[in-house]
């Protein structure tokens, strides 16, 4: 007979953050380490001639088993909007059908390096909303928000562009905005034990500091395979949480696919999937969905329609 705190313990929804953190290290070296390449060539006009064979890969499991997480995603999506009357469900998908060019046509207009790297960011913000969620945390979201503007600032001393490049400069910064981080919640949080994200925060603040001291002595190459193992970070444990926060509830409806077994077949074929894609001519013409190229498109897409969603539950047409 199990004790009662067991039994309390497991019928508590969950995302499980410690198994998903260690099982985020594990698929991070596994995907940066394979010694099978998963896609022939890296994404179009982002990246070419300057990101290893190790950290495509990487890249690649990302966007595979990214497609998996949407289709999950979106399968929620579909059945929230089933409590929508039919005319504000038709305008909802009408409405994502429209983001979508809208993502297209920006894309096109900024480039797919700078539309990859904002976003990144936007991802950031997609994940604190999620880990807020999870754990049903109540604290101001100016905490909250931190791990963007430090992902933001980290991205832009990764990649330096202008004053930049002056070591000096991106210390005194750094070093001023990790006191307004501190002084603006994190510190109170960090003591009270509230909210593990200030850590994320002050994390990427001092690898800022790291990676810009280390900066004369990186290839663009190194810097590249430094960016992807950080969005690989932030994507597996968000995957990997999900999955878990959705698995572990007990009042969920009895769906075939959100069994375990069920969450490792679905993720064991796509990614299988997008690898068949990435290889094979006869399925070139899936690129647009399962081709590593145009996955931000789709990472942008899913996380305008996250966002969307409740906000067109309260006030979209009746």
């Amino acid at each position: 007979m199990q004790p009662q705190s067991a039994s309390i313990q497991s019928q508590v929804q969950t995302s499980r953050p410690y198994l998903a953190l260690g099982l985020t290290f594990l698929l991070l070296g596994l995907g940066f380490a394979s010694p099978i390449r998963l896609v022939p060539h890296p994404p179009e006009n982002i990246w070419r001639g300057l990101i290893s064979t190790e950290a495509l890969n990487l890249y690649a499991l990302i966007a595979f088993a990214g497609w998996a997480h949407f289709l999950y995603a979106w399968q929620g999506q579909g059945l929230a909007t089933r409590k929508m009357s039919s005319k504000s469900r038709l305008l909802y998908f009408v409405a994502i059908l429209t983001l979508l060019g809208l993502l297209v046509t920006t894309r096109a207009w900024l480039g797919a390096a700078i539309f990859s790297l904002l976003t990144w960011t936007y991802n950031i913000a997609h994940f604190v909303k999620a880990e807020v969620y999870f754990t049903g945390a109540k604290q101001t979201s100016r905490a909250y928000y931190s791990p963007v503007l430090a992902f933001a600032w980290f991205t832009l001393c990764l990649f330096p562009v202008g004053i930049l490049h002056s070591q000096t400069i991106v210390f005194a910064i750094t070093l001023a905005l990790a006191a307004l981080v501190l002084r603006f919640g994190s510190w109170r949080l960090l003591a009270a034990g509230d909210v593990k994200l200030p850590i994320l925060t002050l994390f990427l603040i001092g690898e800022t500091l790291v990676w810009t001291g280390y900066g004369p002595y990186m290839s663009d190459s190194f810097r590249v395979g430094v960016y992807i193992l950080h969005i690989g970070a932030a994507s597996f444990y968000h995957y990997l949480s999900s999955y878990f926060f959705a698995e572990s509830n007990p009042n969920r409806p009895r769906i075939w696919s959100l069994s375990t077994t069920s969450i490792l077949l679905i993720n064991t074929a796509v990614i299988s999937a997008g690898i068949a894609c990435a290889w094979l001519p006869a399925l070139r013409s899936l690129a647009p969905i399962l081709g590593v190229s145009s996955f931000t498109v789709w990472v942008a897409l899913h996380l305008a329609a996250s966002d969307l969603l409740p906000w067109w539950r309260q006030h979209g047409p009746s």
